[in-house]
């Protein structure tokens, strides 16, 4: 996994954070050990995104057809990028 320190921004949200980076909020809430209440404007957070290819999901793309579209288990796609839920359109994921 590759590690980056990311400063907040002003009205930025752990989900805003979360979306940019294509991690979970609670991964990288339990890796600050913080809680959402906890990010502020300027606070540092350390951000662990998974090795791998980077991919953007599209309209109508769900967990399931990115897996068969890039040959890789549903499971796999989830636990690399620590999912639960499925996809929203514009967020990063790890392949």
């Amino acid at each position: 996994m590759a590690t980056v320190i990311y400063k907040v921004k002003l009205g930025e949200k752990i989900e805003d954070i979360s979306a940019k980076f294509g991690v979970s909020a609670s991964a990288i809430l339990h890796d600050n050990n913080c809680s959402a209440e906890q990010i502020d404007e300027g606070v540092r957070l350390v951000i662990s995104k998974p090795d791998g290819r980077e991919y953007i999901v599209k309209p109508f793309d769900t967990i399931a057809s990115i897996a068969v579209s890039c040959g890789v288990r549903e499971q796999f796609i989830r636990d690399n990028n620590n999912l639960g839920g499925e996809v929203f359109i514009g967020q990063k994921i790890y392949i």
